[in-house]
């Protein structure tokens, strides 16, 4: 049995937009997620940021740069194996009291990307506080490799962003 012209102009529809359809599906696909192996060490009050900020440590001089210029004591990152991992001091920079911290919550690799997600924790209305100018901040320990960028994002907080 010969196909008729009309079966014919719809088979040729359906090819055509099945085509076109397929066409808008190739498109690049999104860095793969991956979760990265993070963990926070320690969170002071007191370190030395005016404004929020990042400060990249790999090695143990760079530690004791860290600990002399900021004023934090990071005595406690003396054994710590910076072949393994490299640390990172977030700062949420200067607040009007205390009651304030910063805590790590999830970290990720999308391609050369560390994307570290935190929490600006700030105190209460009716919390008692200190009343004195801090500046907390929270010392995390990131790959030393698998990227080249790392992101810091949460609320309350600029992103950050370095390159190594």
């Amino acid at each position: 049995m010969k196909p008729t012209a009309h079966a014919c102009w719809v088979r040729g529809s359906l090819l055509l937009t099945l085509f076109a359809l397929s066409a808008c599906s190739s498109s690049p696909t999104p860095a793969v997620r991956s979760e990265a192996a993070t963990r926070q060490i320690t969170a002071a009050s007191q370190c030395g940021f005016d404004e929020p900020g990042l400060v990249y440590m790999d090695s143990r001089q760079r530690l004791d740069e860290v600990t002399g210029t900021r004023g934090v004591n990071l005595t406690a990152m003396n054994n710590h194996d910076f072949n393994r991992e490299h640390l990172l001091l977030i700062g949420a920079g200067r607040k009007p009291t205390g009651g304030y911290g910063v805590a790590l919550d999830k970290a990720w690799f999308a391609g050369d990307v560390l994307t570290l997600t935190v929490t600006l924790r700030s105190p209460s209305a009716d919390q008692m506080v200190t009343q004195a100018l801090t500046s907390p901040c929270a010392v995390v320990a990131v790959p030393s490799e698998g990227w080249d960028t790392v992101q810091v994002k949460g609320e309350g907080l600029p992103e950050l962003s370095l390159n190594r």
